[in-house]
């Protein structure tokens, strides 16, 4: 078998057929001649076991798809050579095979960040202690760039522990240990393979187990994790080379850029896009924040290259039928706050880009695709602590006393390379697993936050009624407002009305002093939200903006001191609790209109 399947771990489930595949080995003559011979046999009854063969191909490479098969089940896979070999005993075995849904989770480093620097850890280890999350399988692939595409690895490749397969259950995960520690600045000694995992990757197969425990009230279906990312890296490394045409003003326009691109795609994709899946996150975009974040509907920058990456990797995934399907569901975790990389004045436009600039998902540019906002749930505290390694542990007191009375504490959990990595991971993938649990798997509730559907301004000009988009809120649901503390400048608010000229929201912000920050008051219609314009002084407003700030939540609030609380902007749907879509909206006779593609005119 190719590297990428080993003992323990999860095939795709029914509807879809699941692929096996690998390399067949030395011949004795023309390797199509030959043949392989896969058996599927149930632990449940042994003496019983079904029988597939599959021709080798010119590039001596076999595959073959499997009868659908329900959630669960304990197989044993085994594959040989049975004709025209020069060995026919060349062949390989898996055992401990089960039945479930599988996601590929790719991205750069708050995608590959471990579990080890994250909050809620603790919880999550003695979880699995007690035998939950018992259904999650995961899987490591390391780093790997390559100039063509790698459609098959040798075996082992990636193993965490010398003595596992490179797929692990939860419990095995816990309970083998790394022959080093993970951090070596911080107290906390837990060497399990487990914390060496993706946070982003492995809490949204717990939040999903959760979701679905709900749905189905019993047990989960098994899911099973494959972490493939790399910190550091821009979207045009993990999208086919010659589909990066189809988008202007990306990183791959000069020999030495476009030598690089689709490198990550053809060493950490491809090995995969042979093997059936449910569907993938994503979590990426730092590295691409200060470049041009583009617009879909011209084709330019972040916001054509996610939806093209999205649509190509479905064509590769979903190119035998039966398999993965062609519309795959497709997540992604938008920005954290924080996390700009030094270039906040693009944020804004940035987050609207990974809509595809529709402001919200799924739209015709990303359709079956689910997100989680994260401007709110950047990491609560400031850098300026974590650079005076204030914060590390075996300093004598933190100055400034940076453990504080929170659940936040830096004392307890402390960074990788500062709050560019937020260490709250769990409520972020708590949003998208909510989200997956609506648009993948047909449960009720909200996928999105409020979404600007248009405003009317009042015939004084005091205030600005902002509307949201009904058909979005489902039963039970309205927009509130919650309290936040206006005399930290009124940032804290994150709406900003804009009294002269705008840049526009694709393009880095160069005009910040035509905007002002003002307050917003919940409306009794449960749909809108009152803007207060009395902070213009009579002068006429342009255009208006919501969570445009790479932080917008907590104003001018010192988090050297004090910790910033998670989910604190203002606008939510409520009892849901999920942010409000960032927005940016020009106002024209006093109605508001989206740039497009995105529509707010109602």
């Amino acid at each position: 078998f190719s590297g990428v399947f080993d003992h323990n771990m999860v095939l795709q489930r029914a509807p879809a057929k699941a692929a096996v595949f690998g390399v067949a080995g030395n011949f004795t003559g023309d390797p199509t001649a030959a043949t392989v011979t896969v058996e599927v046999t149930s632990a449940a009854d042994s003496d019983t076991s079904k029988s597939y063969t599959a021709t080798v191909g010119d590039d001596m490479t076999w595959k073959v798809l499997l009868d659908p098969a329900e959630a669960g089940g304990d197989y044993s896979i085994s594959c040989a050579c049975t004709a025209g070999c020069v060995n026919s005993s060349v062949g390989g075995k898996m055992e401990n095979v089960t039945f479930g849904d599988v996601y590929f989770c790719s991205g750069q480093s708050n995608m590959e960040l471990p579990l080890h620097y994250t909050v809620n850890r603790n919880k999550t280890l003695a979880a699995i202690a007690k035998g939950m999350y018992h259904n999650i399988h995961i899987r490591q692939f390391p780093h790997s760039s390559k100039a063509d595409p790698t459609y098959t690895v040798e075996p082992g490749l990636g193993v965490l522990h010398s003595n596992a397969s490179t797929w692990l259950r939860a419990s095995q995960a816990l309970e083998l240990e790394m022959p080093f520690k993970i951090c070596y600045d911080c107290g906390y000694a837990n060497r399990s393979v487990l914390m060496s995992f993706s946070a982003a990757c492995w809490y949204f197969g717990q939040a999903l187990t959760d979701e679905l425990s709900r749905i189905t009230n019993g047990d989960p279906p098994p899911i099973g994790l494959i972490s493939s990312s790399v910190g550091g890296t821009v979207i045009e490394l993990w999208t086919q080379r010659e589909m990066l045409a189809k988008c202007q003003q990306t990183l791959c326009v000069s020999k030495i850029n476009i030598s690089i691109c689709g490198t990550l795609y053809n060493g950490m994709v491809a090995p995969f896009i042979n093997m059936t899946a449910k569907g993938f996150v994503w979590y990426q975009g730092e590295n691409n924040v200060g470049a041009f974040t583009g617009n879909s509907q011209d084709r330019t920058g972040y916001g054509c290259m996610l939806p093209n990456m999205i649509s190509t990797w479905r064509a590769a995934w979903s190119v035998e039928p039966g398999t993965t399907d062609a519309m795959a569901p497709f997540g992604v975790y938008t920005l954290a706050a924080g996390t700009s990389e030094g270039h906040g004045t693009h944020m804004g436009g940035f987050r609207w880009s990974e809509t595809a600039n529709y402001g919200v998902v799924p739209n015709d540019a990303m359709p079956n695709c689910f997100m989680a906002s994260g401007y709110d749930l950047g990491d609560p505290w400031d850098k300026n602590c974590y650079f005076r390694n204030c914060c590390t542990h075996g300093v004598v007191e933190p100055q400034p006393p940076c453990s504080g009375d929170t659940r936040w504490s830096w004392w307890a959990t402390n960074y990788f390379m500062g709050p560019i990595h937020p260490r709250p991971k769990l409520p972020f993938a708590t949003r998208l697993a909510q989200a997956a649990a609506v648009v993948v798997y047909g449960a009720e509730g909200l996928a999105t936050g409020p979404v600007i559907a248009g405003c009317s301004m009042s015939t004084d000009g005091s205030t600005l009624a902002v509307h949201f988009n009904t058909s979005l809120l489902t039963s039970g649901q309205k927009v509130i407002v919650q309290d936040y503390d206006p005399s930290l400048e009124m940032m804290a608010s994150a709406m900003e009305v804009c009294a002269g000229e705008a840049d526009p929201p694709y393009a880095p912000d160069t005009k910040d002093g035509n905007w002002t920050f003002v307050n917003v008051k919940a409306d009794t219609s449960g749909s809108a939200i009152m803007v207060d314009l009395s902070p213009l002084n009579g002068a006429k407003p342009t255009a208006v903006r919501y969570a445009w700030q790479d932080y917008p939540c907590c104003g001018a609030l010192d988090r050297t001191y004090t910790p910033c609380p998670m989910a604190s902007c203002p606008v939510m749907a409520s009892p849901a609790m999920l942010p409000a879509m960032p927005f940016f909206a020009l106002l024209q006779d006093g109605k508001c209109k989206c740039i497009p593609p995105q529509i707010c005119d109602k």
